[in-house]
């Protein structure tokens, strides 16, 4: 999870040159957010033959062609500009309709989903990823399951998330704090 927040900060060195930094534009664009007439959609050109792509899914605006859009750097460099001639393009584009004509071309956007996009996401219920536990309290409870599946070692759940104090007992008696200085403590 901690590598997909990284976003590009491995690859802006041998990419760019750069070291990356948390401050200021990013140096390769379009990478961001854009929204479309029904949500919102991550978009990610950061290699040239991607953008290429994405400009024929835009259906090859004359715009795409000034010198300012020429490259990555240049993209990155001119991202005010670009964005503009973006935002308009996106607005008119369906989340689901562009999402999949990127697909089809190997670009890699992404939409927005909200958590009521997520648990009904056919993809997600494929892979099985959502997992329905008995809690003691809440009662049936639907939460994300193992991220990944490993056939040696199969994940399962083996009990719900412990409530509030449940443990508290068992973990101070492993430190050496008997019933009487448990008393104590509470």
């Amino acid at each position: 999870m901690l590598a997909a927040i990284l976003e590009l900060t491995f690859e802006f060195w041998p990419y760019c040159g750069l070291v990356a930094s948390r401050l200021g534009a990013k140096p390769i664009q379009p990478l961001c957010f854009m929204e479309c007439r029904d949500g919102w959609i991550f978009i990610c050109c950061v290699e040239e033959h991607q953008w290429q792509r994405f400009v024929e899914i835009m259906g090859n605006p004359e715009w795409a062609q000034m010198e300012i859009f020429a490259n990555r750097i240049a993209r990155g460099a001119n991202f005010d500009a670009l964005r503009i001639f973006l935002d308009d393009w996106c607005r008119e584009q369906s989340v689901e309709e562009l999402y999949q004509a990127a697909q089809r071309r190997r670009i890699p956007f992404a939409p927005v989903s909200t958590m009521g996009d997520l648990l009904a996401s056919p993809h997600l219920k494929a892979r099985g990823f959502f997992v329905t536990v008995e809690e003691p309290v809440a009662g049936a409870v639907t939460m994300p399951g193992a991220p990944y599946r490993m056939s040696a070692t199969p994940w399962t759940l083996r009990s719900p998330a412990p409530c509030l104090g449940q443990h508290t007992a068992e973990v101070l008696a492993e430190v050496g704090l008997d019933a009487a200085g448990l008393a104590g403590v509470r």
